[in-house]
């Protein structure tokens, strides 16, 4: 999302109650936020409940939305703490136990922004998504959230309890399996145009 449109919707929503903004920016973050509260609990039902007590909390405490710094992170958050108070509510002790980040990011959907789609034709665009469905879980899981959703490699690091390290190492890995897919698309390109 572009930086002036989310500025434009925090303002809408935070000082002028504008439920068309929101509806907005509950339609761009809650695909990935559902996806990631799924892959956490392995249960979609309970994980729509939290993502629509996340926003649902959110539009309570709209006055205080121009004080969070990154909106992607303090989603991605707040849904990880929901899920973590669900498993605890059910007798669970650790949600890192019933969880594995191997798992994490399985169901990940990717999908390019509206802006990104613009810069790209059709064709490109389904080989794109083909090559990062075709990435690990995890490796998906992890370049969506910092490609598409704009979180930092500390914030992702901290979100899914792993290294930053570790978190470079994927999103190299994702470039690399990218750029190679995409060079054998353009060598394709190239022979057809020939």
């Amino acid at each position: 999302m572009q930086p002036q449109r989310l500025s434009y919707l925090i303002h809408a929503i935070s000082e002028n109650s504008n439920e068309q903004a929101f509806d907005e920016l509950f339609r761009i973050y809650y695909p990935g936020l559902l996806s990631y509260t799924t892959d956490l609990l392995k249960d979609k039902p309970v994980a729509e409940e939290i993502c629509v007590d996340v926003f649902l909390k959110l539009w309570q405490n709209r006055k205080m939305l121009p004080t969070v710094r990154n909106l992607s992170h303090y989603l991605y958050i707040a849904a990880k703490h929901g899920a973590i108070s669900y498993w605890r509510s059910k007798g669970y002790k650790d949600l890192r136990r019933s969880i594995s980040i191997e798992d994490a990011g399985e169901h990940f959907v990717y999908e390019l922004s509206n802006h990104e789609l613009r810069l790209i034709n059709k064709e490109t665009f389904q080989q794109i998504n083909i090559a990062v469905s075709s990435l690990p879980p995890k490796c998906r899981l992890i370049f969506k959230l910092i490609k598409e959703d704009g979180l930092k490699y500390a914030e992702v690091a901290q979100l899914l309890e792993i290294s930053v390290k570790t978190v470079e190492n994927q999103m190299n890995i994702a470039m690399k399996k990218l750029a190679d897919i995409l060079a054998v698309m353009i060598e394709d390109h190239k022979k057809r145009v020939s």
